[in-house]
């Protein structure tokens, strides 16, 4: 983590940074309309807020991603359920907002429609979180991963916008994680067909990326 600096007492506080604060001052601010397009973390008595990408290859990247995670599902019957910049929160402790978050396993069904900040004291982890890095890259591989890790979420993955490179982890232990070429949670899915998708669609629809995804997975 970069050196952390005192919170200010204003609403109006750094972006993409790390800063010194309380549970109770993250809340505030979390909850206050000024961060409603702002994602929230809080880790280790630090929160970061940092703002909802808006650029076009940042927001096609996150869909060509969803869609081919629910296709890949969807072909090999493998139960699945994404979340879109869902947040989680253990109360006192955590606060996470990854790009996508999914539930496989026996955990699949585990949040109940109407569920709006999911409570890590009530509900279980996401098998999965993925951030997708455009200008968070630095802090995705470090200060989340290790957030990520201490959580105990079992994969997590970075997806890089720039150069379309997927790092991924398996966490077997809290604290403990290792790279992996092929998903464990989403038993099959290589990362390097995931890769070659993101290269396609640089130089195509989504449709057409989409189509000739299928025709890989089906092979």
């Amino acid at each position: 983590m970069s050196p952390i600096a005192p919170s200010p007492p204003s609403t109006q506080v750094p972006m993409d940074t790390w800063i010194t604060a309380s549970w109770e001052e993250f809340v505030q601010l979390s909850d206050d309309p000024t961060h409603a397009k702002s994602k929230g973390y809080y880790h280790k008595g630090a929160m970061r807020f940092e703002a909802m990408s808006t650029g076009a290859d940042h927001s096609r990247d996150h869909t060509i991603i969803i869609l081919a995670i629910g296709l890949y599902a969807m072909v090999r019957e493998i139960p699945i359920n994404c979340h879109d910049a869902c947040s989680y929160r253990k109360t006192g402790h955590d606060e996470c907002q990854p790009d996508i978050s999914c539930y496989t396993g026996i955990n699949v069904d585990a949040i109940p429609n109407g569920t709006h900040i999911i409570n890590l004291d009530i509900h279980p982890l996401p098998s999965l979180v993925i951030e997708i890095s455009d200008t968070t890259l630095s802090d995705d591989k470090g200060e989340k991963r290790l957030q990520y890790e201490e959580l105990g979420i079992s994969e997590y993955w970075i997806v890089s916008v720039k150069t379309c490179e997927i790092i991924a982890f398996s966490i077997s232990n809290i604290g403990v994680s290792q790279r992996i070429q092929t998903s464990k949670v989403i038993p099959g899915l290589e990362l390097g067909l995931l890769k070659e998708t993101l290269e396609r669609r640089r130089s195509s629809n989504q449709s057409a990326t989409m189509a000739w995804l299928m025709t890989q997975i089906q092979q």
